[in-house]
C-alpha cells in the first residue's frame, strides 16, 4: 500500500507512506528553489519517486490536506498542476467575469471528474483520490507522530475549512474527536498576519518577524485595545468584526481602500466563507491601522504577542477546565500559529501541562502528512499504539549524497577540497577559530527549521556575529539565532528543559536562558532572556553531535549558532550545488559534505 499525501495550497508538500511506513516527507519549495511554493509539488513528487524507485502507477491513494480543492474551478486545478501562464490568465479571466456578472461561477460541478483526469495523465491510473478536513489533517499530524499519547490536541491557524482553533481528544472508538471547534471568524491566526501586514512584512510568512520584534516592545495600552476584539458569544470565542454580516460587508464602502483586484477576488470567492474571511481581514487591517496610529512597530508588536498568547492559554484553560478538571495532560499541536515557539513556551508552562509536543512541519506543509496518515488509518485500521508513525527525528527528505562527487567536478577549479580525516575534530577546529560553516549532510530536514542536515554553524561566544551573519544572509537585525545544544549540557543551560518533553528536539519551543551562561551563549540569548534551542542526541545525528561535542572539549561551551542554511527569502538548501553557490557567494566561510571541507578560492 503506497500513500502520497499532498498539500495542494502554499507550503505545497509531499508525504509517502509505503506499507505503513514513513518514507519520505519533503516540502516543494526546498526542490524548486521557490519559497511558499504551492499546487501540485512536481518537483518533490518527482524526486521521491526517483528516491524510492516507486512508480506512479503503484501509487493506491493519493490523499489530499483540505476538502477546498473539492470547489475550485477548473482553471485553478490545472494551473496548481501545471502551472503554465495560460491557466493562470484563463483563471483571472474567469474571476473577473464572475465580477462583472458575465461567468455564472468559478465553481464547477465537474472538478471531482476533473482531478482524476489530471493524475491519470501524470501516470497515476491506480491511485484512489481522497479529501480530508484541513484541521483534521494538522490534529492527525501531531496526534500520531507524538512520542507519547496526547489527551488533547489543538490546532490554530489563519483558517482551514472553515475553522480556525480546534480541540481534539483521542476516543477509543473513533480515534481522534473534535470537541471544540472555532470558525474563521475567531482567528488568531488572521489577527497576527493582519498586524505582520500592517508592520510592513509579509503576511502568511513574516510572522516569526513580529515574535522577534515583540521582545524589543513595551507594555502599553494598546494591549487592552487589542486584547478587547476577542470576545465570547454563545460559547465561541469572536474576533473583531465577526459580528458584521456578510451583507454588510458587501456592501461597506471601503473604495479608498479596496483596490479592484481586492474586490474581484472577494466577489468571485468559490464560497461564502472566502468573502466573509477576506472582507473580514480588511476590515480588520484597517481598523488596525486607526488604533495603531501613534505606537511604534516594537510596541505593536508587543502587543500582539501579548494578546495572542494571552487569548490562547484563556481558552485552553476554559477547555481543560471542562473536559480534564484541570488535571495533568499531554498535549500535541499543530497548525501555523504553532511555529510562534513563544506561545509554545506559554502553554507549556501552564500548571497543569505535563508534556508537550509541536509537530515540526506544523504549518500547511504538515497537511500532506496527516492527510497520508488519515488515509493509512483508514485503510488498516491502525490506532495509535500500533500506529507506527511517531518521530524519533525529521530527516525524511532526499538524500542527495551521491550527487556530491558530480557537483564539485562541475565547479572543482573554483574550490579548495580536502578529504578530512577526523571530520569532527577539525570542523570544531575551525569553529573554535570563528568560522562560519555551512553543514550539508545526509536527507534533508522535514519542516521550516534546520537540524543539522542543512545548517549553518558557528560559536555563540560574540553577539556581534549576528550582525556579521545577518549581512551576509541578508536577515533581518532583530531576529535572533538559535542554538543546537548536547543533550548532557541543556538542562544546565536551560532550567527548565526537561528530557522527556520532546519539543527541543526539533526547536519548537523556547526557554528561559540560565543567567550563568548569557555570555558564554550571547549569540543565541534573545533580548527577553529566552532561547530556542535544538537538543541533540547523538543516536539523532551522530557526526552533527560529534561535531559539538568535539566543540565541547575545545572552548568548554555545549552549543553552536545553528540556523538555517540559506539567505532571506530563500528556502532552505537542498542539492549540492545549491549548497556550493552559497559558498562561492561569500554567506559562509566553509562548507562541509560529509567528511569533505571545502572553501573559496580567493
Amino acid at each position: 500500500m503506497n500513500i502520497l499525501g499532498i498539500n495542494f495550497s502554499h507550503d505545497a508538500a509531499v508525504v509517502l507512506i509505503s506499507d505503513g511506513k514513513l518514507l519520505y516527507a519533503v516540502e516543494e519549495e526546498k526542490i524548486s528553489r521557490v519559497k511558499q511554493d504551492f499546487g501540485w509539488p512536481r518537483h518533490s513528487v518527482s524526486e521521491v519517486h526517483r528516491a524510492t524507485g516507486i512508480s506512479p502507477d503503484a501509487i493506491d491513494v493519493i490523499a489530499f490536506g483540505s476538502y477546498y480543492f473539492k470547489e475550485i474551478g477548473k482553471n485553478e486545478i490545472k494551473f496548481r498542476f501545471l502551472r503554465k501562464k495560460s491557466y493562470k490568465l484563463l483563471e483571472v479571466i474567469d474571476r473577473i467575469l464572475h465580477y462583472f456578472g458575465l461567468s455564472p461561477s468559478t465553481v464547477s460541478s465537474n472538478n471531482k471528474i476533473l482531478f482524476p483526469q489530471m493524475l491519470r495523465k501524470m501516470g497515476y491510473t491506480n491511485a484512489k483520490i481522497e479529501f480530508y478536513d484541513h484541521h483534521l489533517c494538522h490534529a492527525y499530524s501531531a496526534n500520531y507522530t507524538a512520542p507519547f499519547l496526547p489527551d488533547l490536541v489543538i490546532t490554530c491557524d489563519g483558517h482551514g475549512n472553515g475553522s480556525s482553533f480546534n480541540f481534539y481528544r483521542n476516543s477509543p472508538d473513533t480515534g481522534l474527536e473534535c470537541i471544540v471547534a472555532h470558525d474563521h471568524l475567531a482567528s488568531i491566526g488572521q489577527f497576527y498576519s493582519s498586524v505582520t501586514k500592517l508592520l510592513g512584512f509579509r503576511p502568511n510568512r513574516h510572522e516569526g518577524k513580529i515574535t522577534g520584534l515583540a521582545a524589543y516592545g513595551k507594555p502599553t495600552e494598546l494591549v487592552e485595545k487589542f486584547y478587547d476584539l476577542f470576545y465570547y458569544q454563545n460559547d465561541k470565542l469572536r474576533r473583531f468584526p465577526a459580528e458584521r454580516t456578510l451583507e454588510y460587508w458587501e456592501q461597506w464602502d471601503m473604495s479608498h481602500k479596496l483596490s479592484l483586484k481586492d474586490k474581484i477576488n472577494l466577489k468571485s470567492s468559490e464560497s461564502a466563507t472566502g468573502r466573509q474571511y477576506g472582507m473580514n481581514s480588511l476590515i480588520l487591517l484597517h481598523h488596525l491601522e486607526q488604533v495603531c496610529e501613534s505606537y511604534s512597530k516594537e510596541d505593536v508588536a508587543y502587543a500582539c504577542q501579548v494578546v495572542a498568547e494571552k487569548v490562547i492559554l484563556n481558552e485552553i484553560k476554559r477547555v481543560c477546565k471542562k473536559f480534564y478538571e484541570n488535571k495533568k495532560i499531554k498535549v500535541g499541536l499543530a497548525g501555523g500559529v504553532f511555529a510562534n515557539v513563544r506561545i509554545n513556551q506559554k502553554i507549556y508552562e501552564l500548571d497543569f501541562v505535563e508534556n508537550i509536543f509541536i509537530q515540526p512541519a506544523m504549518g500547511d506543509s504538515g497537511l500532506a502528512l496527516g492527510a497520508a496518515i488519515i488515509s493509512d488509518i483508514a485503510e488498516k485500521g491502525k490506532r495509535f499504539d500500533d500506529a507506527p508513525y511517531k518521530f524519533e527525528h525529521t530527516y525524511f527528505g532526499i538524500d542527495y549524497s551521491d550527487k556530491v562527487e558530480e557537483a564539485l567536478q562541475d565547479v572543482s577549479c573554483e574550490f579548495f577540497i580536502e578529504r578530512m580525516q577526523d571530520t569532527a575534530c577539525q570542523v570544531a577546529e575551525k569553529l573554535a577559530e570563528n568560522a562560519i560553516i555551512g553543514f550539508w549532510h545526509g536527507p534533508m530536514e522535514w519542516g521550516p527549521r534546520a537540524l543539522g542536515s542543512r545548517s549553518i554553524m558557528l560559536n555563540t561566544f560574540d553577539k556581534s556575529v549576528n550582525k556579521t551573519l545577518n549581512d551576509r544572509l541578508n536577515r533581518t537585525e532583530f531576529m535572533p539565532f538559535a542554538p543546537v545544544v548536547l543533550d548532557f549540557m541543556a538542562k544546565e543551560y536551560f532550567p527548565c528543559y526537561d528530557r522527556k518533553v520532546p519539543a527541543a528536539d526539533y526547536m519548537t519551543i523556547t526557554y528561559d536562558t540560565n543567567p550563568k551562561y548569557k555570555d558564554i551563549l550571547q549569540a543565541v540569548v534573545h533580548v527577553d532572556g529566552t532561547a530556542r534551542p535544538q537538543v541533540i542526541t547523538r543516536e539523532k545525528n551522530p557526526l552533527y553531535y560529534d561535531v559539538l561535542y568535539e566543540f565541547y572539549k575545545i572552548t568548554g561551551c555545549g552549543a553552536l549558532v545553528n540556523t538555517s542554511f540559506n539567505a532571506h527569502e530563500e528556502p532552505i538548501v537542498s542539492t549540492p550545488q545549491v549548497a556550493l553557490s552559497a559558498l562561492q557567494a561569500g554567506r559562509i566561510d566553509y562548507l562541509v559534505m560529509d567528511n569533505l571541507l571545502i572553501s573559496k578560492k580567493q
